[in-house]
C-alpha cells in the first residue's frame, strides 16, 4: 500500500511548480527582468557603501584612541617588568639570577608581546679574549663578540653580515635572552648593542642619563622590534659626572618588544585592518603581523587615520587603514532591499510566464528503488562477513558469497534447507539446556550476539572460531518475517594480535639490553680517570725495565740473566695492561645475554680491580669478607659486574660527606640453596621516606642523576633468577644484598645453544 502524502510536501509541490513556471517563460521578458533586477541592486549598493563609509569612519577615530591608550598600557606593564627585574639582579652580580630567569619566562607568559629579557654585562678589552674562551666551551661552538654590517646586493636590497668586532675600550655583548626566542633574534647573541648603530646612540643615552630609553623600531625578518634599556652601575648612586657615570658601568638590563604582539590584541577583530609604521623621514613599512589579512578589493574606499604619538619614540608614528569590506554592510539595509527587488521581479516574472504541470513521479521512483536494490545486493555479494537469511520456518532464503566460502565446499545449493541443522553453531563451555541462537532471536524478538567462546562446524569436521549475531527481520506492520545471520573469522585477526604482541616483547627485550648497555657506557665514563691510572702503572714498569735492560746491554760485561729477567718483567706488565683493556671491552660490548657459570668471588674482585683508582682517591677503606666455601652461579658475567659496580658507585657517592674516612664492606655468604653478595658503606644511609622508591625507574636522590641504574640492576638480577635487597645497617649506612640462586643439580642444566665454563 503506497505511502500517504504528507503536509509537508505540499509547500515543496508548489515551489516546484513556479519554479518550473519561471522556467517557461519568454526570453525577452527574462532579459528585461534581468536588467531591472541588476538596476535596483546597483542602486542599492551605492545607498549601502555610503553608510558603511560613515560608520567606518567613527569605528576608526574611536579605533585610535583605544589603540593609543592600549600601547600606553602596554609600555607601562613593560616598564614595570623592567623595574621589577631590576630588584631581582643583585647589585655586584655579574652573571644573571635563577629569579631573574624565572621572571623572564613569568614574564613573557604574561605578557606575549615581550620577546624576551635580559641582563648583558659589561665587558673590558682586557676581558674579551678569556670571555670569548669561556663562551665558546659553555655553548660547544666558536663565540666571539660582532658587529653588525649593513650592506646592499647588487640588486640593491639591503642585506646584514655580521663580523668580529675591532679592538675597543669596552663591549657590552647580547648574552641573555630569556626565555629562548625565535632563530632569528637567538643570531643577534655577541652583538656589540653598546657600538651598534641601530642600538648604540639609545643605549649610550641611557647609560649618560641613568634612565630607562626606548631604542627607536628595528627590523629582524619580518617583525618589527623596540628595546627597553636600563643601565646598571657599580655603584648606588652613581655618580653626577656622566664619563665617570660610564666607567661604573656595570651591565645594561634590557626587554625586547615585539611591535606585532603588542598591537594583535588590539586590532584582533578588526578584519582587514592594516597597520603601518611611519619613519621620521615619512617612509611607511607594514606590520604584518597586525591584523588579519584581507583580499585586495579595489570596488570599495580605503580609509585610513594617524596616531599622532603611539609609540615612545621620538619621529615615529603608526598609521590605520582599513578598506570597505562587503561584511561591513548593513544587514537590515540589504535584506529589506534585496527582498522588496527580488518580490517586485518575481510577481513580474510569474504574471509573464507559463508552466507545464505534469511530470512522471512513478518513472523517478521506479528508477530510485531499481538503484536501492542494486546498491544492496552489489554490497552483500562485496563484503568479507557471511551473511545468510532464513524465513519464521529457519528456511535459507539467501547466502552472499563469503557465507559459501566459510561453510566450505559443497555448499552452493542450500537454498530451502533449515538453517540450524546447516550452521552447527557451538560454544566452549555452554550450560545444558541453553537455547540455539536462531531460535533466541525468534522468541525475543531482538539481536542475538554469539557468544565469545562460539565456533562453526564444517562438514569435514573443523571448526572455525566466529563471531557475529542474528537480527530479525519484521514488515511494516511489524510482523516477523525471518530474521539475517551474519558471522565472521576471527582465526586471522587472533594470529595477527598474537604476531603484534610477539613483535613487541621482543622490541621490549632489545630496549631493555641496549638501555643495560647504555648505562655500562655510562660508568665506563665516569671510570675513565680510574682505567687511564691502571694502564699507567703497567705502562710505565715497561718503560723502566726497557730502559734499565739497554743500560745493561751498553755495558762492556752485561748480565744477560738480568736483563732476561727485566724483559720478562717487562712482557708481564705488558699482559696486565691488555687484560685490563680486554676486560674494559667486555664490560661495554654489545651482545645478548650469555649466562654461564660463575665463580661470586671472582666476579666481585674483576668490579673492584675496575674501581681500584677511585677507592684510593676518595680515601675509602675496603674490608673484603669472602667466604671460601661458595659454590658457583648461573648468570650473565657482564651484567652481574655491571650490578656490582652500579652499588659500589652510589656507595662511593654516599660516602663523600664521611670523614675521616669512608669505609666499604664487602662479603659473600652461602646457605643451602642461595648465595648473597653483601655491600655495605658507613654513608648517612637511606631515608625512610624513600626507601620503598629506590628501585622505582626515573627516581633518583642524586642532583642531575636520571634514576635508572638501580631499577636496571634489578631488572638484570631478576632474570638471573634472584633477588636484590636494600635496607639500613643498625651501626649507619646503607646495604645492597644481592640473593641468587646456588648452582644444584637442577639449574646447572645449561640452555641448548650455550657454552657452561
Amino acid at each position: 500500500m503506497p505511502a500517504q502524502p504528507t503536509s509537508t510536501s505540499q509547500p515543496s509541490s508548489l515551489l516546484h511548480k513556479h519554479l518550473k513556471l519561471l522556467r517557461e517563460a519568454d526570453r525577452r521578458h527574462k532579459w528585461l527582468l534581468a536588467g531591472l533586477y541588476l538596476l535596483l541592486c546597483a542602486l542599492l549598493g551605492l545607498l549601502l557603501v555610503h553608510e558603511a563609509m560613515q560608520r567606518q569612519q567613527q569605528a576608526l577615530d574611536s579605533l585610535t584612541s583605544q589603540l593609543q591608550a592600549d600601547i600606553n598600557a602596554h609600555m607601562q606593564l613593560a616598564l614595570a617588568s623592567l623595574d621589577h627585574a631590576s630588584t631581582l639582579q643583585p647589585q655586584q652580580a655579574a652573571d644573571p639570577t635563577p629569579e631573574l630567569r624565572d621572571f623572564a619566562g613569568l614574564a613573557t607568559a604574561r605578557q606575549p608581546f615581550i620577546d624576551y629579557l635580559g641582563w648583558q654585562p659589561r665587558i673590558r678589552a682586557e676581558q674579551r679574549a678569556r670571555f670569548e674562551q669561556q663562551q665558546s666551551q659553555q655553548r660547544g661552538q666558536v663565540f666571539a663578540i660582532r658587529d653588525y654590517w649593513l650592506t646592499r646586493n647588487t640588486a640593491g636590497q639591503d642585506s646584514g653580515n655580521y663580523v668580529p668586532a675591532p679592538p675597543r675600550h669596552d663591549y657590552l655583548p647580547l648574552l641573555m635572552q630569556e626565555p629562548s626566542p625565535p632563530a632569528a633574534l637567538r643570531a643577534m647573541q655577541g652583538l656589540d648593542l653598546l657600538h651598534d648603530p641601530a642600538v648604540g646612540p639609545t643605549l649610550q643615552q641611557a647609560v649618560s642619563q641613568g634612565s630607562v630609553q626606548f631604542s627607536p623600531p628595528f627590523r629582524i625578518g619580518q617583525h618589527w622590534h623596540l628595546l627597553l634599556l636600563q643601565a646598571r652601575y657599580s655603584t648606588r648612586p652613581p655618580s653626577p659626572n656622566p664619563l665617570v657615570r660610564s666607567e661604573q658601568l656595570q651591565g645594561v638590563l634590557l626587554i625586547s618588544l615585539q611591535l606585532d604582539g603588542l598591537l594583535a590584541a588590539s586590532t584582533a577583530k578588526y578584519d582587514g585592518l592594516q597597520l603601518s609604521l611611519l619613519s621620521p623621514d615619512g617612509n611607511a613599512s607594514p606590520l604584518l603581523a597586525s591584523g588579519p589579512a584581507a583580499d585586495d578589493n579595489h570596488l570599495l574606499p580605503l580609509q585610513s587615520a594617524r596616531l599622532p604619538a603611539a609609540l615612545p619614540v621620538d619621529g615615529y608614528r603608526l598609521q590605520l587603514a582599513q578598506p570597505l569590506a562587503w561584511q561591513q554592510l548593513s544587514l537590515p539595509l540589504l535584506a529589506v532591499g534585496l527582498t522588496a527587488n527580488t518580490l517586485l521581479c518575481y510577481l513580474l516574472w510569474l504574471l509573464a510566464a507559463q508552466q507545464q504541470r505534469q511530470r512522471n513521479i512513478r518513472r523517478r521512483a521506479m528508477d530510485h528503488l531499481h538503484r536501492e536494490r542494486e546498491h544492496a545486493s552489489v554490497t552483500l555479494q562485496a563484503i568479507a562477513d557471511a551473511v545468510v537469511t532464513f524465513d519464521t520456518a529457519f528456511r535459507i532464503q539467501y547466502l552472499n558469497p563469503s557465507a559459501s566460502m566459510l561453510l566450505g565446499p559443497g555448499h552452493h545449493s542450500v537454498i530451502g534447507k533449515n538453517v540450524r541443522q546447516l550452521l552447527r553453531l557451538g560454544q566452549e563451555f555452554a550450560r545444558p539446556g541453553s537455547s540455539d541462537p536462531f531460535t533466541q532471536a525468534m522468541q525475543i524478538r531482538d539481536s542475538v550476539y554469539l557468544p565469545d567462546s562460539s565456533y562453526l562446524t564444517r562438514s569435514s569436521g573443523e571448526k572455525l572460531l566466529v563471531e557475529g549475531s542474528v537480527s530479525p527481520v519484521f514488515d511494516q506492520q511489524a510482523r516477523l518475517l525471518g530474521a539475517v545471520l551474519t558471522l565472521r573469522d576471527t582465526a586471522p585477526r587472533r594470529q595477527h594480535m598474537l604476531a603484534a604482541l610477539e613483535a613487541s616483547e621482543r622490541r621490549l627485550r632489545q630496549h631493555e639490553q641496549e638501555l643495560a648497555r647504555v648505562a655500562r657506557i655510562n660508568t665506563m665514563g665516569e671510570m675513565a680517570s680510574g682505567i687511564a691510572h691502571e694502564i699507567n702503572q703497567p705502562l710505565s714498569a715497561i718503560v723502566s725495565y726497557c730502559q734499565a735492560s739497554l743500560s745493561l746491554l751498553q755495558e762492556e760485561d752485561p748480565d744477560l740473566p738480568l736483563v732476561c729477567r727485566a724483559m720478562q718483567n717487562a712482557a708481564h706488565q705488558a699482559q696486565r695492561a691488555g687484560q685490563v683493556i680486554q676486560r674494559l671491552r667486555e664490560f661495554v660490548s654489545k651482545r645478548n645475554q650469555h649466562q654461564s657459570l660463575l665463580d661470586p668471588n671472582q666476579t666481585v674482585s674483576n668490579a673492584l680491580a675496575l674501581l681500584e683508582y677511585e677507592l684510593q682517591s676518595h680515601d675509602i677503606h675496603l674490608e673484603q669478607y669472602f667466604s671460601d666455601k661458595l659454590s658457583a652461579v648461573y648468570a650473565d658475567n657482564i651484567q652481574l659486574e655491571q650490578v656490582i659496580l652500579n652499588i659500589l658507585r652510589n656507595a662511593i657517592d654516599a660516602m663523600e660527606s664521611v670523614h675521616p674516612w669512608g669505609r666499604l664492606i664487602i662479603s659473600t655468604e652461602q646457605d643451602a640453596t642461595r648465595v648473597r653478595i653483601m655491600i655495605a658503606d658507613n654513608g648517612p644511609g637511606i631515608a625512610a621516606a624513600v626507601q620503598d622508591q629506590i628501585f622505582d625507574p626515573f627516581f633518583s636522590t642524586k642532583p642531575n642523576g636520571m634514576g635508572l641504574g638501580l631499577a636496571i640492576c634489578q631488572t638484570a638480577i631478576d632474570n638471573m633468577g634472584g633477588q636484590i635487597l636494600a635496607s639500613n645497617r643498625p651501626s649507619g649506612g646503607a646495604q645492597f644484598v644481592i640473593d641468587l640462586p646456588a648452582l644444584t643439580t637442577l639449574t646447572a642444566q645449561p640452555v641448548a645453544g650455550e657454552q657452561v665454563s
